[in-house]
């Protein structure tokens, strides 16, 4: 029968060994409406300072949280389970030189463009491009990495001159009300709000009245985003779902491919959108890469064993979620190699490789988000990308190989946001990088200069110092029609149209300063 067994309220329990946490006070809708409203008065202000300023309000806040890091280690290892080390390497360790490169990007996202004018068609005539801050900007992070989710949009939002309202998990509020006080030690009273709670809170601050979204969560939950944020007719931003694959070709190094795809598989218990969750890997080397992965991975552990290479998984649900996807491939014929248990403790996992995979388990299709590798041995390197692409998802695809050329040429064919070729998601950490996906995984670009559609609006400023009217303006007189189609036989390629035109737009300059002269 069913376990009938409540679940805890999110956020209540300790992961790492199941102790009780106390319970965050959600916000009312009334504190949500307040600090929309908090932010945007505070927005005006900063958004009418200097980009430069801005720039150095953010570098202050990263050197804060490096000064106390301590203290959020302490309240995001009690959230996650992982160990300090691990959210020291996770969330804080590259903060600097992330916001560093997130400045160098909104200096280029930010700076005015003047628009090319032809001196013949708009004469004495000048425009540019400016972008100018949306205005509010609502942030809904998820649990899995619950200070670093932040920094992809907090930084081009803040340097793009919006106010932003945080809303955290409800499975790591803790860790979202200490970067939201932060913040508050750091820029203008209100700039930067807090709403915490579940689903309910974060349709509230969608109804608060902001100006922009970014959504980082569950398929369904994000649909639901975006549906909310078109009727709003607000832009969104939602990066969804995830199940990797990576290609393991038979020229691979064994040894540091086995333990990059490791890394990128079980990194964080696998909780990352962008984890390799499908190795497709050839025959000819598939029974040594096995044997090599499955030595890595036995040989870690997990918290709150001593010096714990990984934490364990956030939730109950999440430990269900696992253990139904391992269940299901054994069952369907999947060989285990190492783990395929819980370790003990609070909702710690064994990290755990499956050999000879296929693909109607539900490691191979469904979302796991645990600490799951599972493999498919291919004949080919064309099975293996079509195996790769035939997923609902497409966040990151990685190829491994000695042969550069050779992965390039692969990892280009992969439907995928970001593509890489003997690493995996690396480039989530690199601000400079647009991180993106296709298909359920969302449309939404995080990062880079690439985002900045959900952070700013384009205002073209049109100048015209010309004490002429323009040639096209009324009389509608057989000259205009002349001047049409001199205009056309131009677009066709008549270098004598050239000429036709000099001539023209002075005799409809002339009636129209005609025109503007007479009196009734």
């Amino acid at each position: 029968m069913p376990d009938s067994t409540p679940l805890p309220a999110p956020g209540t329990i300790a992961p790492a060994d199941g102790s009780a946490l106390e319970a965050v006070k959600p916000s009312t809708r009334d504190e949500v409406v307040a600090a929309v409203k908090a932010a945007r008065a505070a927005q005006a202000g900063w958004a009418a300072s200097p980009l430069a300023v801005r720039a150095e309000h953010c570098e202050r806040l990263a050197q804060k949280l490096l000064e106390r890091r301590d203290e959020v280690l302490a309240i995001m290892s009690s959230e996650t389970g992982r160990s300090p080390t691990e959210c020291l390497m996770s969330e804080l360790a590259t903060v600097a030189p992330y916001v560093a490169g997130a400045i160098a990007e909104a200096k280029l996202a930010l700076k005015p463009a003047k628009v090319p004018l032809s001196s013949l068609e708009y004469p004495g005539k000048r425009a540019v491009v400016e972008q100018l801050p949306r205005g509010v900007v609502a942030i809904i992070a998820p649990w899995n990495y619950p200070l670093s989710n932040f920094y992809k949009h907090l930084f081009p939002a803040l340097l793009s001159g919006n106010g932003v309202v945080l809303k955290p998990s409800e499975y790591t509020p803790r860790t979202g009300a200490w970067l939201a006080d932060r913040c508050a030690e750091i820029f203008p009273a209100g700039l930067v709000g807090l709403a915490q709670g579940g689903g309910d809170v974060g349709a509230w601050v969608l109804d608060a009245g902001i100006d922009a979204v970014t959504f980082t969560g569950s398929v369904a939950t994000g649909k639901k985003v975006a549906a909310k944020a078109g009727e709003l007719l607000i832009p969104a931003s939602v990066e969804l779902g995830g199940k990797d694959a990576a290609i393991v070709l038979e020229d691979c190094d064994l040894a540091r491919t086995a333990v990059g795809v490791a890394q990128w598989g079980i990194h964080n218990c696998g909780q990352n959108c962008a984890a390799i969750e499908r190795v497709y890997v050839l025959e000819p080397v598939a029974d040594a890469f096995v044997e090599r992965l499955g030595a890595v991975m036995s040989q870690l552990r997990v918290a709150p064993e001593e010096s714990s290479e990984l934490g364990p998984l956030q939730s109950a649900q999440q430990l269900a979620i696992v253990e139904d996807h391992v269940a299901n491939a054994l069952e369907l014929g999947a060989t285990l190699v190492t783990g395929g248990e819980r370790t003990g403790s609070g909702y710690g996992y064994r990290p755990t490789l499956l050999d000879h995979c296929t693909a109607e388990m539900k490691v191979m299709s469904d979302e796991t988000f645990g600490p799951v590798l599972a493999v498919t041995r291919v004949a080919s390197e064309d099975e293996a990308l079509k195996l790769a692409n035939a997923s609902e998802y497409g966040l990151n695809g990685s190829v491994w190989t000695t042969d550069v050329a050779r992965g390039e040429r692969l990892a280009r064919q992969l439907h995928v946001g970001v593509a890489l070729v003997n690493n995996h998601a690396i480039t989530g950490t690199i601000p400079q990088t647009p991180w993106t996906g296709v298909k359920s995984t969302g449309a939404g670009v995080a990062a880079s200069r690439f985002a900045y559609h959900t952070f700013v609006r384009p205002r073209t400023v049109f100048v015209d110092k010309s004490s002429k009217p323009d040639p096209w303006w009324f009389p509608a007189n057989p000259d205009l029609q002349s001047l049409g189609d001199a205009l056309v036989a131009r677009g066709q390629g008549s270098l004598g149209a050239l000429f036709t035109l000099a001539g023209l737009v002075g005799k409809r300059v002339k009636a129209i300063q005609t025109l503007a002269a007479s009196k009734r």
